[in-house]
């Protein structure tokens, strides 16, 4: 997140002194741009040497290439001062270790777009704030989770699981459902804390039948906390100690899709969807349940 905060400066700094825009950045400097991104053995290299210094034949190794393809390649991340030989291996250069992670961080970006690229066309992403949008690439080793005609309830069985294995439970919501609202209840008389941002109008739903029953039940457990966002909630997300569920509003219908989620076990995807909740729980306000 820093260093988009730091790219974003850079390019306001850019502006306010000299007045030139990235376009004309990227029109003066395409040439090196287009090298990189147009090669695939410059964009491997450039990759592989991000993680430590390799020698030419690992490097072979890795980009399945030979020794005559690859060299001329690395001359020419040498010339442009990326690249250095350090005692007959290869790697990158302090100015190279600026520039490899961007180009690992679009890569990366790429993949998750392209892996799961219906669920991202369909969908609305406006929910997802900016500085989490920029750290998309964090949901890379995610799945996508849909109703079929064999199963048309594997969504909820899947969030069913997420409860039953969770020490905690964060989540972010603008609707809710009785068998939605059971199967918290259900985890948080086991004993485990849970917290759940709302919409609004979703607050003011729980105050009647059924959900107000459900509240009822829980106000002996000081674990569980409602919180009712001033912003419109577009997404539906469900985060544990071992678990990310991301749902969205579909674009062409401007209804939550609860026949669609993205999953994620890994712990980055963990943290990002952490990291939403808790823009979403910032400027919210606790709901007094009765006790």
């Amino acid at each position: 997140m820093e260093r988009v905060i730091c790219v974003d400066r850079h390019h306001l700094t850019v502006r306010a002194m000299k007045g030139v825009s990235p376009l004309e950045i990227y029109n003066e400097f395409h040439g090196d741009l287009q090298a990189i991104f147009r090669s695939r053995l410059l964009t491997q290299v450039l990759i592989a040497l991000g993680s430590g210094r390799k020698s030419l034949s690992t490097l072979r190794d890795i980009t399945g290439s030979s020794s005559q393809a690859l060299i001329p390649k690395i001359r020419h991340l040498e010339a442009l001062h990326y690249v250095e030989s350090v005692r007959g291996d290869y790697a990158l250069t302090p100015i190279g270790r600026l520039v490899e992670p961007r180009i690992e961080r679009v890569a990366t970006l790429m993949g998750v777009l392209q892996r799961h690229r219906d669920f991202w066309i369909e969908h609305e992403i406006e929910g997802i704030p900016p500085e989490l949008l920029n750290d998309l690439d964090c949901l890379y080793h995610t799945e996508v989770v849909k109703n079929v005609e064999e199963d048309i309830f594997v969504v909820y069985a899947t969030f069913s699981t997420i409860l039953r294995q969770a020490s905690w439970i964060h989540g972010v919501s603008s609707i809710m459902s009785p068998l939605l609202a059971d199967a918290i209840k259900e985890a948080v008389e086991e004993g485990k804390t849970a917290e759940l941002v709302v919409s609004t109008e979703l607050a003011q739903r729980l105050a009647d039948a059924p959900y107000s029953t459900m509240l009822e039940s829980l106000k002996g457990y000081a674990d569980f906390k409602i919180y009712a966002s001033p912003s419109p909630v577009r997404l539906g997300l469900t985060v544990t100690d071992g678990y990310l569920s991301l749902g969205l509003y579909r674009r062409d219908t401007d209804r939550y899709d609860a026949s669609t989620d993205l999953v994620g076990t890994d712990a980055a995807a963990v943290s990002w969807g952490e990291r939403l909740f808790q823009h979403y729980k910032a400027d919210s306000r606790l709901l007094e349940i009765p006790r």
